[in-house]
């Protein structure tokens, strides 16, 4: 196992993928992406790929909670949660076709905590001042719900579900912002379709692991 710096946490290099410290896992390896997009990792560091890629990851929590706070000053509980909801669900499932280098300095902003926090303050500090008791601790309770990713990580675990033998969405979005940069960077992507078995195949082998794992338990 490898350790690298990101900046702001690191992530672990394995034979199966690459395991970050906010729970993130992608299924490829610094030697399959050199590869597959020979010499980028040497004019953009895995680091910043990562970092960037987790920054898309977490943009279904950050935009539902904006769009949420949002709806709830101007409409009302309901229409709040039913809306955002459906978005966070949709972006999520889709968001890496709209995977843009442009857009990932956009997300960048919101991803940052001052921001979602002072938004989100000031409409329940407004909601409270206005009467409006039981928006308050509802508004909370979703925050804190979509924050942590609990939504993200069951339509994660649907999409897997109903989806099987395709790629999960968090390798989605790394596998286009490594075609974005070898795009800037005028480098010939090989074989995309060949880099998307690669992932798959490295996905198979962390469920069988998995399943090891779990029968061993179950023997003790």
């Amino acid at each position: 196992m490898v350790f690298s710096e990101t900046g702001d946490g690191h992530f672990i290099e394995t034979p199966r993928g690459l395991f970050t410290s906010a729970g993130n896992w992608f299924h490829i390896t610094r030697q399959a992406l050199d590869t597959y997009a020979p010499g980028l990792l040497d004019k953009v560091p895995l680091e910043k790929i990562i970092k960037q890629s987790e920054i898309w990851i977490r943009s279904t929590d950050n935009l539902g909670i904006l769009l949420f706070m949002l709806l709830l000053w101007q409409q009302g509980i309901t229409i709040a949660v039913l809306a955002t909801l459906l978005f966070v669900a949709v972006w999520h499932i889709y968001k890496s076709s709209f995977v843009s280098l442009p857009l990932t300095a956009v997300l960048r902003v919101t991803d940052k905590e001052a921001v979602v926090l002072l938004v989100s303050l000031a409409v329940l500090s407004w909601k409270g001042m206005a009467g409006e008791y039981l928006a308050v601790p509802f508004g909370l309770a979703f925050f804190v719900i979509l924050k942590f990713g609990w939504i993200r990580a069951a339509i994660q675990w649907v999409s897997g579900f109903f989806l099987p033998g395709t790629l999960l969405l968090n390798d989605r979005v790394l596998k286009m912002l490594v075609i974005r940069y070898a795009l800037k960077k005028n480098i010939p992507v090989r074989e995309v379709d060949a880099m998307e078995k690669e992932i798959l195949t490295l996905i198979q082998k962390q469920k069988e692991v998995f399943q090891k794992h779990k029968r061993r338990r179950q023997r003790r």
